[in-house]
């Protein structure tokens, strides 16, 4: 099936995302009415459906929540993805046992996190929720260690970007299935601080999130705190570059549900720039208004407002009111100056820009090299242009994303595997 117009795809991507975020977030029992009834969707839309769900990693919670059936080619997706996504867990939690135990035997203390500690907590049933990397955290003095301690595990070294070194199989395949597969690779990137940058300004918490009594072997969370700090400061960078994930704020929403008083006082305190959580505001607005039912707004009032008083006036009115297709993997296109609105003021905003318009050697060099791995990118002529070529393509009109297309194609071309499918 052919791509159709920008405008036509463009509002396929918005319709499908809109509904998929209201499905999940209406519980069963209090659903209304229209989620008896499959929407009334052509076949580009259903088409978008699957290249959202993959894109959103919302498969397998969308074939336990959804109370309609589809055309066939979408039940079947949806049943091969709650099947494959049963599979890789499995894998995951094998993966982290043999790095838990590789781990306590080198006496490396390492923090097991995102996905993996959510993993442990078990907010999810089983195979709901995707992950596609084992992301751990070392002490800087242990990484050359940890390094060698991944490559024993069957793994080869990767990009090394500056949040963190990529490492994958060495079994990967080249070109990875659609969606969730058994034979997809599980990577490993092995970090020694968390940080991001928002968009220039770098927010570091990892003194919060590494335990301070951490023994050999994966380790949890100091606290729930600990987590959602993380999580929060994760999608605010997603965010940031227009590349928020719906499970990303389904998790939020599902973790903030155990969080005390205190635990959120934690979980938004002064970070590394010598502010409160600021940065958690557009993702904190973002999961109430999706998930409305999961918030104890009480016991989060009294830490949000500091937040709120420290996040840049311009980024707490887009907050409200930010459409998710325009800041998550749904937006069609990429904006020049991805982020500007988290700028602290003039100064940051003209470095976001120079940025963006002049990386640096070593950042396009990084780029291209991180591109290669990536079959989206690696697919794709858009990371072999020039700067100057593709800075003349957003003068034109920004171009299409190259992952949100990639995933659109893909979705094109699925067919289940089942042979009962007609």
């Amino acid at each position: 099936m052919p791509l159709l117009p920008a405008a036509t795809v463009r509002a396929a991507l918005r319709l499908t995302t809109e509904r998929f975020a209201a499905e999940l977030a209406s519980p069963t029992d209090r659903a209304p009415d229209w989620t008896d009834r499959a929407p009334d969707w052509n076949d580009f839309e259903w088409r978008t459906a699957i290249a959202v769900s993959v894109m959103h990693g919302i498969s397998a919670l969308l074939a336990d929540r959804l109370r309609w059936a589809g055309p066939p080619h979408w039940q079947a997706f949806l049943e091969e993805q709650a099947e494959q996504g049963k599979l890789r867990e499995r894998k995951v939690r094998a993966l982290l046992t043999r790095l838990d135990e590789a781990s306590r035997r080198a006496n490396l203390p390492l923090l097991a996190m995102k996905g993996s500690a959510l993993l442990a907590l078990g907010l999810y049933e089983p195979g709901q929720r995707p992950q596609s990397d084992v992301d751990l955290l070392a002490r800087p003095g242990d990484f050359d260690a940890t390094h060698q301690l991944v490559l024993k595990a069957g793994y080869a070294e990767g990009v090394t970007m500056w949040k963190h070194r990529d490492y994958l199989p060495l079994d990967a395949l080249a070109v990875p299935a659609f969606g969730e597969h058994e034979a997809n690779p599980i990577k490993i990137e092995l970090h020694t601080a968390v940080h991001e940058r928002l968009p220039v300004r770098e927010v570091a918490i990892t003194a919060q999130v590494f335990p301070a009594d951490a023994q050999p072997g994966l380790n949890a969370y100091p606290s729930l705190a600990a987590l959602m700090r993380h999580l929060l400061l994760h999608a605010a960078g997603n965010l940031c570059g227009c590349g928020i994930r719906l499970i990303q704020l389904h998790d939020i929403a599902a973790l903030a549900e155990r969080l005390s008083q205190a635990d959120w006082d934690e979980a938004l305190t002064t970070a590394s720039d010598g502010l409160p959580a600021w940065w958690a505001v557009p993702p904190l607005e973002l999961a109430q208004r999706l998930f409305p039912s999961h918030w104890p707004h009480e016991r989060l009032a009294r830490a949000r407002a500091a937040a709120l008083a420290a996040c840049p006036a311009r980024l707490r009115r887009a907050a409200l009111h930010y459409p998710l297709d325009q800041v998550s993997m749904s937006r069609y296109s990429v904006p020049m100056l991805p982020g500007i609105e988290w700028s602290h003021g003039v100064i940051e905003a003209l470095q976001c820009a120079r940025l963006r318009l002049h990386p640096g050697r070593k950042a396009v060099a990084q780029s291209r090299r991180a591109a290669a791995n990536v079959h989206a990118f690696a697919s794709s002529p858009w990371v072999d242009q020039s700067r100057w070529q593709k800075a003349l393509r957003f003068l034109l009109g920004a171009p299409p994303r190259v992952t949100t297309m990639y995933s659109l194609r893909r979705a094109m071309a699925y067919e289940p595997a089942h042979a009962n499918f007609a």
